[in-house]
């Protein structure tokens, strides 16, 4: 497990190890959040380990967990075994997919009412069986995305050429399979207009990478794949 690392006065990210299938490094990412009243949301939570809670503890106290999507969910329950009175809201459909989780809500307007002003939710319509819900954070201009969009241009060997195969390994783009998963595309370009109109400043993926260099122009050639449209910039 990476130590936690501060990208920006309120904002910290913890790349973890992990391999899909056993094969392929894709590894994983979770990122805290400072909120105005000090309090701490733990956004994609990894797994959980004594040491890496000391250090979330260093920060603040854990007011809220998101789990984005119906894919990013696996380490929540440790999480709040280990933290009983923070608040725990997941992707809708999931509690139909994990009913033994113990949740405080969805990612829907209760949370936007809660968190809104400092962290805006961006879901994506049209891609049921996904159901991810971008987050910008608007102190740090920080956009964290899922599965939305991968770059990993480290990789080698088996990750390397599937990288390669999907259109990440060179560029940030939305992989192949997840556009799969798109089953209303009119819906889906719909729901990311909102993000040509942010000032994004770190463009964070919770596989591999996180762009702080020319993150506006990254996420803009992302959107410009995708045939969103925006003010041709």
């Amino acid at each position: 497990m990476a130590a936690i690392t501060q990208l920006d006065e309120c904002f910290w990210t913890v790349p973890a190890a992990a391999k899909l299938g056993g094969l392929l490094q894709l590894n994983g990412r979770m990122t805290v959040l400072r909120l105005a009243d000090g309090g701490l949301v733990v956004h994609s939570p990894v797994a959980y380990t004594a040491a890496l809670g000391e250090a979330v503890d260093a920060l603040g106290a854990v007011h809220a967990f998101i789990a984005p999507s119906l894919l990013h969910h696996l380490h929540l329950d440790d999480w709040m075994v280990r933290y009983p009175s923070a608040l725990s809201f997941v992707a809708p459909g999931l509690p139909e997919k994990r009913p033994e989780m113990s949740i405080s809500g969805l990612l829907d307007g209760e949370f936007d009412a809660r968190f809104g002003a400092e962290l805006q939710r961006i879901p994506l319509h049209g891609m049921p069986m996904v159901n991810e819900s971008l987050f910008f954070h608007r102190p740090s201009g920080a956009l964290l995305a899922t599965d939305f969009t991968f770059f990993v241009p480290q990789a080698t060997g088996m990750t390397g050429l599937y990288a390669s195969l999907m259109g990440f390994k060179q560029r940030p783009c939305c992989p192949l399979l997840f556009r799969l998963a798109i089953r209303d595309k009119a819906a889906f370009r719909a729901s990311l207009e909102p993000l040509r109109e942010l000032d994004i400043r770190h463009l964070s993926m919770c596989h591999h990478q996180v762009v702080s260099s020319r993150a506006r122009e990254t996420l803009d050639y992302v959107l410009t794949q995708l045939q969103v449209a925006g003010d041709g910039r």
